[in-house]
């Protein structure tokens, strides 16, 4: 990206661990060599100082963007206290995404993330992902680092120890560890931009997956013409609520994930197991499913008892450790709630 300043094309290019165990991050000519001891925990030293030094935006105010970024919307959105957010991603020019998982896709070296969060009409952060190591299991693969923006809403600063109650209002930037507790626990890192997510006919101006397979974005491409590729089973009720379920705890409630083996509920769709509701891992590991989850005992899903199902009592708390999701929100979604108790009270 021509816009990039030279720390971050250092920052881009490809990091390799040395038997030292430092990370050499090989620079281009004229650019300064860097050998970052510890860099892949949370300690590079050559983060953006502004959001504008990513390659997000032509100017400090982001108010005009870069033309090789995708902005994008998925039909599946995760809770964010009321927030409205905006959402970019970058691809390194002749890349393609690794989708020969469709449940997890793999993302070149050098793929950026951006998500800007507004609250009560005032910008708060811009979170930024950008991906340093080839394999996603290796720490330090991702790296992640949240930008606050001033008042004026002309500037941002990185921050990487998180902010409460920023910019005046009740949004709290996340610290580095905690954008890592949530991304970390699904094979790619990157949530909100996978297939699921993506297959549907997005507003104009939004990369979708059909925009994504005409784009040769994807290294195997779904079948089918058009969007949905993968159409969900069941009623409008169902399907709202495996959406919610999907975005907003598929992200640890999966089999991949470091919870799964002490709470084994699979709320994060699969592409795989779409043929009926009854085979939605959503419905199999919580409808009349016994289980203490966060300290609560009864059945996970109780059809026709939204009050005495143990999802409910969850994600209708906003106090810790019942509320779940577990961090990133202080007030219970209204919508989410809707949809969770719809499906639960719907007539077999």
């Amino acid at each position: 990206m021509g816009r990039s300043s030279p720390a971050l094309a250092i920052l881009l290019l490809a990091a390799a661990c040395g038997d030292d165990g430092h990370v050499a991050i090989d620079a281009g000519p004229g650019d300064t060599i860097v050998d970052v001891a510890d860099a892949p925990i949370d300690g590079n030293p050559l983060t953006p100082t502004t959001l504008a030094g990513t390659g997000l935006c032509t100017n400090a105010a982001c108010t005009t963007y870069a033309a090789d970024v995708h902005s994008y919307v998925p039909q599946y959105t995760l809770w964010a206290d009321g927030a409205t957010k905006k959402r970019w991603m970058y691809l390194p020019p002749g890349t393609q995404i690794d989708t020969s998982n469709m449940n997890f896709w793999k993302f070149p070296m050098g793929t950026k993330f951006w998500k800007e969060f507004t609250r009560d009409g005032i910008r708060v952060e811009t979170r930024y992902m950008v991906k340093l190591l080839p394999d996603d299991a290796t720490v330090g693969a991702w790296y992640f680092v949240s930008y606050a923006w001033n008042a004026a809403q002309d500037d941002t600063t990185a921050t990487t120890a998180g902010m409460m109650n920023a910019n005046g209002t009740q949004h709290d930037i996340p610290t580095r560890a905690n954008c890592r507790r949530c991304h970390e626990n699904t094979p790619g890192r990157v949530l909100g931009f996978q297939a699921l997510s993506l297959d549907y006919a997005a507003p104009a101006g939004e990369l979708d997956l059909d925009d994504a397979i005409s784009l040769n974005l994807l290294s195997a491409p779904p079948a089918g013409a058009s969007a949905p590729h993968f159409p969900l089973p069941g009623t409008a009720i169902d399907q709202a609520a495996f959406g919610y379920m999907h975005a907003n705890c598929g992200g640890c409630h999966n089999p991949t994930s470091n919870v799964f083996s002490t709470t084994a509920l699979e709320l994060r769709m699969d592409v795989t197991k779409l043929a009926s509701v009854n085979v939605v891992p959503a419905h199999v590991t919580t409808v009349n499913v016994n289980g203490t989850v966060g300290g609560l005992t009864g059945k996970i899903v109780t059809p026709g008892d939204p009050t005495n199902s143990v999802i409910i009592t969850r994600t209708n708390s906003s106090v810790f450790p019942t509320k779940m999701p577990e961090i990133g929100t202080e007030i219970v979604d209204p919508a989410g709630q809707t949809a969770l108790v719809n499906w639960i009270n719907q007539p077999p």
